[in-house]
């Protein structure tokens, strides 16, 4: 299985800006570097915790199930960087159970650190959106004079205007005019005294 099958198909670019093969082989090189100081120290030194190491670079990197393999894969090579450190076991069996849960422990990483980073994606889209509807907000403060008889609003300036004229290039507004049910009544009564 080649890289290319390995990193899912049509991927560009991820989140950090590199492309997924090359987070694969910077995985794939600490894991290699990793294996290898395990291997050729003695078995009373443990690294098994700087297995995780590649299984968090793949899982934020490219992705959960990416860094499951890589769980896997870490386990598996401590499991051979045990097999020839030479540790007396009384059973080969204890060896299987320790890469099990080795193997269960580097999985929960990968797990959480997937999850971790789906929470973080999330989290920057509605900053991202917050930032962007904040942007397109234009707020009004503060006392604004308006004449009781015909409606006007005093500007900055001091001159007198039309609410939709002070309104429109404060604000995105968009303004149509009708006439409400009481003031349709009230002209009609007015019309209906004159004539």
């Amino acid at each position: 299985m080649g890289i290319a099958s390995f990193l899912s198909p049509g991927a560009q670019k991820a989140d950090s800006g590199h492309s997924p093969a090359a987070i694969f082989l910077t995985a794939l090189a600490v894991l290699a570097v990793v294996a290898a100081v395990d291997a050729l120290t003695p078995y009373e030194l443990g690294f098994s915790a700087f297995y995780v190491i590649p299984v968090l670079i793949a899982t934020w990197g490219v992705g959960i199930y990416r860094g499951l393999g890589f769980a896997l894969l870490s386990a598996c090579c401590w499991y051979f960087a045990d097999l020839t450190s030479g540790r007396p076991l009384t059973h080969e069996f204890y060896r299987i159970w320790d890469t099990l849960n080795h193997l269960l422990s580097y999985s929960l990483v990968a797990v959480v650190t997937g999850r971790l980073k789906l929470a973080f994606q999330g989290e920057q889209t509605l900053r991202e959106n917050l930032d962007l509807t904040l942007k397109n907000v234009k707020e009004l403060e503060g006392l604004l004079p308006v004449c009781a008889w015909c409606k006007k609003v005093r500007n900055d300036e001091g001159y007198w205007q039309e609410l939709e004229a002070y309104l429109q290039p404060r604000t995105k507004a968009a303004f149509s005019h009708g006439i409400c049910p009481e003031c349709a009544a009230r002209l009609r009564t007015e019309n209906e005294q004159r004539a």
